[in-house]
């Protein structure tokens, strides 16, 4: 890989972490702190959920027509509804109106996480450990080391400095109205 000339070069920390446990395997990779473009884009592709989010967002628009709230405000009852751990009144009602829409909409975003976890395993594996990996090989492995490397690719995905936090994270607010195209 040919590497750009930089006046300054990057502050490259990278380190090695384990993986795993005695139960399932223990395996080493490069923490970077960061994705590199192939392992980013290659999970965001699987990972798109274009039915869901239509699907969602067709909803709060029939929602906000039938009541005084805006589609922003639906939309975020809808993803209550769906979670199921909202006191919410609004969003009960439409868990109680709409329960086959929101049924459609939780067994999405259920099948998208699946592959989501699955792309960030393999995507890992493959670009940090073994090139000639592949997605059978990756199905084949323990569901828990699928969770961990998953949970290893958001924290690269945040940008993960070790104990530090990083603030650049978008609100809820921001991304749900960046979804209903506000």
């Amino acid at each position: 890989m040919r590497k750009l000339p930089f006046v300054v070069q990057p502050r490259a920390k990278t380190s090695i972490v384990k993986i795993g446990n005695d139960e399932i395997g223990v395996i080493e990779i490069e923490r970077r702190g960061y994705l590199n473009v192939a392992e980013k884009t290659f999970v965001d592709q699987v990972s798109s959920s274009g039915d869901t989010v239509t699907t969602t967002v067709a909803l709060a628009t029939k929602v906000s027509n039938t009541t005084n709230k805006t589609v922003e405000e639906s939309y975020t009852a809808i993803m209550e509804a769906v979670q199921g751990v909202s006191e919410n009144k609004f969003a009960m009602k439409i868990k109680e109106k709409y329960p086959e829409e929101i049924a459609q909409i939780m067994s999405g975003l259920m099948d998208t996480a699946s592959k989501r976890n699955l792309a960030c395993a393999n995507i890992l594996i493959v670009s940090r450990v073994d090139p000639d990996w592949t997605l059978d090989d990756t199905m084949a492995q323990n569901p828990l080391m699928i969770d961990l490397l998953a949970n290893f690719y958001n924290e690269e995905e945040r940008g993960y400095k070790g104990e530090e936090e990083n603030d650049s994270e978008k609100t809820e607010e921001e991304e749900v109205a960046e979804l209903v195209g506000k």
